[in-house]
């Protein structure tokens, strides 16, 4: 990895304690670096680990063993460096496109240093970044599942983080909006950009043909307990369109992961 490491990953454990129930070691031993400006993802079966390393990074949780680290610096709870994305849009119904996008400039640190005309440059860059431009003042009960996902993604980048968590956003679409929202996502993160100049995504997905349209590389985990199994390169250049679903490099690349765990999947459909 010749560029500057972001987020480390350093033999981290995660056990939870119930009590009456018998102990669950969700993570082990796992270790892995994330470059500045990479597009991260993992995949791995129901169950595996990974929403949980995804808090970790995030800080909602803590490992039991083991360090998570930004930029050398130990993370010991959340911090808005670092911004999250769930597969659920956790609009806010009784705000506006740009009442939600707006929110955290006006009730978080993201906001500080901002007079009024800066936010508002700010929310309509990002309301027009993300192609929502004349639905401004629209609720989210008026919106596609798609724009929903567009504004959620608005107010996250809006906010500026350095490091995007993203816990299977696109999960919730049908078919044809999820394939051209993962373009879109690719366009917003800046594909086309030098790595210094883009944010650092990590990812999770189900879906092996996502995982591979969107990474640099894909980390693939086992489970019982979660463990780093493999780090796949994807050297497909970029930028990607809908040409790159059809190369061949990609449909041996999906077969490959899908190869890597295609037997702990089935089980975690029958166990």
């Amino acid at each position: 990895m010749s560029e500057a490491i972001k987020l480390r990953l350093e033999n981290i454990g995660k056990r939870f304690d119930v009590a009456g129930a018998a102990r669950t070691i969700a993570v082990q031993d796992f270790t892995l670096d994330v470059a500045q400006g990479e597009f991260l993802v993992i995949v791995g079966p129901s169950g595996c680990g990974k929403t949980t390393v995804l808090n970790m990074l995030a800080g909602l949780e803590l490992p039991t063993s083991g360090t998570v680290s930004l930029n050398g610096r130990r993370i010991t709870g959340p911090g808005p460096e670092r911004g999250v994305m769930f597969q659920d849009y956790a609009l806010f119904p009784w705000h506006t496109v740009w009442g939600n996008v707006e929110f955290g400039l006006r009730h978080g640190p993201a906001g500080d240093g901002l007079d009024a005309a800066a936010r508002e440059r700010r929310v309509r860059s990002h309301i027009d970044l993300v192609g929502l431009s004349g639905s401004e003042g629209k609720y989210p009960h008026q919106l596609s599942g798609g724009m929903r996902q567009r504004v959620a993604l608005a107010r996250l980048m809006a906010n500026e983080p350095a490091v995007l968590l993203m816990d299977e956003p696109l999960a919730a679409l049908d078919a044809q909006t999820r394939i051209i929202l993962q373009e879109e996502l690719l366009r917003i993160w800046g594909q086309d950009r030098p790595s210094a100049e883009r944010r650092t995504v990590v990812f999770i997905t189900h879906a092996i043909d996502e995982a591979v349209f969107l990474a640099d590389r894909v980390a693939v985990m086992t489970t019982h307990p979660g463990r780093l199994k493999a780090v796949i390169d994807v050297p497909l250049p970029r930028p990607r369109d809908d040409a790159t679903r059809a190369q061949s490099q990609f449909q041996a690349l999906s077969q490959h992961i899908w190869g890597l765990i295609r037997d702990e999947a089935y089980r975690a459909t029958v166990t």
